[in-house]
């Protein structure tokens, strides 16, 4: 890892730091400069170019059921129907993207990945297809003994899992159906195990926990291989997010960036649905289906080269979703 990357790291990790960078790339005095605007346009185009023959990331989804109902989540009012994918339309996938170039390979969409009763398979085989950097997100609620070494002995390379909160009150009002202690145990007991998948804890701030994230870093930095802590989402308008003081959606919508997800990360869903971005999970803006479709005919189509041109050209107000998504992209 370079020290550039390093000191990202160390920035968008921080509980304090990542807010105060937010704020600072979209004031409005910033965003209005010409030359930073010329630099960093300069920038994202390079970056786009890059990926338009594949992506950084794919991320299958291979279920959506979830034992939770997060406050900061839309999954508990969701109406796409929930479901397993096929084992043979997850090896044709894997067919499809064994010659991406990918940086990581994502086995979770919107739900909890350790209720997927074929996930170890579908690890194992990828494993097997050479891909690396193979990983999920899951609350850890399911993560017993027993699971952790059915995934180690799979080949899962990392885990990112959610902890919002430092105490057990917090942490049932966040995250409502999951029990604080066996999470914690859960998680004590893969960090013991070697070889072990990196661990990396997640915890979304909300005006709930913001008293304790001094205490999380203390608690979970030097045991976890990565703590990092992220803004709530809006889940593009579908949830209820109030504004925050350290909001990044402050600036005025004209002078956003075009949005990262287009470019960086394609997501599919267990019936082979590819939305938009991660944040689509009723796939209200489809681009295509996986069961059906080349995933390369996808990525490099004409749906979503419109929605792109559309976000380039500040015209995403033009696009349902993404007409109310809050999200604001960092390109740096």
């Amino acid at each position: 890892m370079t020290g550039s990357f390093k000191y990202l790291h160390f920035l968008s990790d921080s509980p304090f730091l990542r807010p105060l960078a937010y704020r600072m790339l979209s004031a409005d005095r910033l965003s209005r400069n010409p030359l930073y605007r010329h630099i960093y346009s300069r920038r994202i185009k390079g970056m786009q170019e890059r990926r338009l023959a594949y992506p950084k990331t794919v991320a299958i989804e291979g279920t959506n059921a979830c034992n939770s109902a997060c406050i900061m989540c839309g999954h508990k009012g969701m109406t796409r129907a929930q479901g397993v994918m096929p084992m043979e339309l997850y090896a044709r996938i894997l067919e499809q993207l064994k010659d991406w170039r990918l940086e990581s390979l994502l086995l979770s969409g919107f739900g909890e990945p350790l209720l997927d009763p074929r996930l170890e398979e579908r690890i194992a085989l990828a494993k097997a297809r050479g891909f690396g950097n193979i990983g999920l997100v899951s609350n850890a609620s399911l993560l017993y003994p027993e699971k952790a070494a059915k995934l180690i002995s799979a080949g899962l390379d990392l885990m990112h899992i959610s902890l919002d909160g430092a105490t057990p009150e917090t942490f049932h009002k966040l995250r409502p159906g999951l029990d604080h202690r066996t999470v914690i145990q859960n998680i004590d007991h893969i960090l013991s195990l070697s070889p072990r998948p990196r661990i990396f804890i997640q915890v979304v701030t909300l005006d709930a926990n913001a008293e304790e994230t001094t205490t999380l870093q203390k608690i979970w930095g030097p045991k976890a291989d990565r703590l990092i802590f992220r803004q709530a989402q809006d889940w593009a308008g579908q949830v209820p997010l109030p504004d925050r003081q350290d909001s990044p959606h402050l600036m005025a919508r004209k002078l956003w960036p075009p949005c990262l997800y287009l470019w960086d990360q394609m997501n599919i869903y267990w019936d082979g649905t590819v939305p938009s971005c991660c944040l689509d999970y009723e796939a209200r803006q489809p681009l295509g289906n996986a069961a059906g479709q080349a995933l390369v005919d996808i990525w490099q189509g004409p749906v979503l080269k419109d929605l792109r041109q559309k976000h380039n050209a500040g015209q995403r107000d033009q696009l349902s979703l993404c007409r109310q998504c809050r999200y604001f992209s960092v390109w740096w």
